[in-house]
């Protein structure tokens, strides 16, 4: 299959048909202002619950990559680090990926040595087989097929990557009004997904742009947008359709789909948020009861922040001493606040109550 010829932005596009995706630019805007209204006034300190759920976003983007792990499992990690295995590596390398990007953005612009880095971390540790180059763009012709053999996409050769880059990049650092951010990042996307630059890792530094673009945009508060699991639910759409953009050039039908999973993740994040809430007060009310101390508050906010947990941590976020804590860890489960692992030592326990609502 000859390798694709991708155009530049903003040729690439052409003209698009504001009409094909108005409603559902008006719904997914108005969607995500909503949840981030959530995220600015949620009773539960939203620098607990948002990285919590960012795990799950890093797990959903992985799992499009086939990996195999689960939340459960993500959350134990980070109490008790298994570094030998490579799938939990790399959901971790997945976060500092995306804290990477974060962290370069409040000093500057989009620019490659960021793609480049954040890339070097993603693959990391040895997490891949056959990943020829990292932290670097591909030098050599990829293809994508599918799991028999068939070849579905042939990239852009290797010697047009850095000048599609440079492209790209520019395109992400300019303004222009007449494109909302929304569509914008739905382009830019697709785009990077085109280009393919690096021998692996591609879908999944795409999926970290987005919120890091909305962020930069000023359209959300902190890189807290979480779209990996709306894709990964549709994943043969998600495909299908960036596929009709280099075959078809139908970029209408792709932002529209686009627009439509930021709307309903967003509205699904709304609706945890404000189930999250009222689990809170819930959990406040039956701790108070069960502890009858001021210290039962202090309990449930590290609850909601580590919900899987250890005593040392729970000792560590909330001061209190170790004897005071052991004593609370033996009410909390008696009464199905708590669950554990049953252990003697190195006791682990568990608030699925909260777990439960993050893996909906």
């Amino acid at each position: 299959m000859e390798a694709y010829k991708a155009a530049l932005l903003p040729d690439a596009y052409g003209s698009l048909d504001y009409s094909y995706f108005m409603d559902e630019l008006i719904d997914a805007t108005a969607a995500l202002e909503v949840y981030v209204e959530k995220i600015n006034f949620s009773k539960v300190d939203s620098n607990w619950i948002l990285p919590i759920i960012q795990n799950k976003e890093a797990l959903a983007s992985s799992l499009l990559e086939g990996t195999q792990a689960t939340l459960d499992g993500v959350l134990i990690n980070q109490v008790s680090p298994n570094t030998e295995d490579k799938n939990l590596n790399e959901i971790v390398n997945y976060l500092k990926a995306s804290s990477i990007g974060y962290q370069r953005l409040k000093r500057g612009d989009f620019d490659n040595e960021l793609f480049l880095e954040m890339h070097r971390v993603l693959l990391s540790g040895g997490v891949r087989k056959n990943t020829d180059t990292i932290g670097e763009y591909r030098t050599t012709q990829n293809y994508i097929g599918k799991n028999d053999g068939e070849l579905v996409y042939t990239p852009p050769k290797p010697d047009k990557v850095p000048a599609l880059m440079n492209n790209l990049i520019a395109y992400i650092n300019s303004d222009d009004a007449k494109i909302r951010p929304l569509i914008r990042i739905a382009i830019i996307h697709a785009q990077l997904e085109t280009i393919y630059p690096f021998g692996d890792g591609n879908g999944r530094v795409g999926r970290i742009l987005i919120p890091l673009y909305l962020y930069a945009k000023g359209q959300i508060p902190m890189p807290y947008f979480f779209i990996s699991e709306a894709l990964e639910r549709e994943k043969h759409k998600y495909y299908k359709l960036l596929m009709d953009i280099r075959t078809s050039n139908r970029w209408n039908e792709w932002i529209r789909f686009f627009l439509e999973t930021v709307a309903k993740q967003c509205r699904k994040y709304i609706r945890i948020f404000n189930q999250i809430n009222d689990l809170y007060d819930k959990t406040v009310k039956q701790a108070c009861h069960l502890i009858n101390s001021s210290n039962a508050v202090r309990m449930v906010d590290a609850m909601f922040k580590y919900p899987i947990f250890d005593s040392k941590i729970m000792q560590e976020e909330t001061g209190i001493s170790s004897t005071t804590i052991n004593r609370y860890l033996n009410i909390l489960p008696k009464n199905n606040v708590l669950y554990t692992d049953g252990k003697q030592r190195n006791r682990l326990f568990f608030f699925y109550d909260l777990v439960a609502l993050i893996c909906e």
